[in-house]
């Protein structure tokens, strides 16, 4: 006796609805019986009308990725049940901010840095002139041949 027996598992929002689950169903390819969790955030967050006409309001190329920010924004919003995902853009927006002060320090040391290593090679220079401009007040010309030296 050779039967084809197919088995079609319940998807997570017609087994969280009780009913049995139509092959035609819109939420089954997005919402597999292994994504209880997250069907229940975007339930609890949404709404199964309001998630179908979601979905209803896309392209077919689309929906994965909406269905893909459902689930993430009802994720969140369920850690963070006040402020949800402004919450997390708030803090990055911080970091942000804490991070650009950083730089403008980094660049100012940099540019302090600068102005003292070229004031000490004017003063190195200056010392030198002096050097040479006192002994040839006493008549002695002397010239640094700085290669013979190295």
């Amino acid at each position: 006796m050779n039967v084809d027996v197919m088995f079609f598992t319940t998807c997570a929002a017609c087994k969280h609805q009780r009913k049995k689950c139509e092959p035609n169903c819109q939420l089954a390819p997005y919402f597999p019986c292994t994504k209880d969790e997250d069907f229940l955030n975007v339930y609890r967050l949404f709404g199964v009308n309001n998630t179908i006409k979601h979905l209803n309001s896309v392209a077919d190329d689309e929906k994965a990725k909406l269905v893909e920010s459902l689930i993430l924004e009802a994720k969140i919003r369920k850690e963070n049940p006040v402020h949800g995902c402004l919450a997390i853009e708030r803090k990055l927006r911080g970091e942000i901010e804490a991070l650009e002060k950083e730089l403008e320090l980094v660049k100012n040391n940099i540019s302090f840095c600068k102005k003292i290593s070229m004031l000490q090679m004017q003063k190195q220079q200056l010392d030198e002139e002096l050097d040479r401009s006192s002994l040839k007040e006493w008549g002695v010309d002397i010239v640094f041949d700085y290669d013979k030296l190295g």
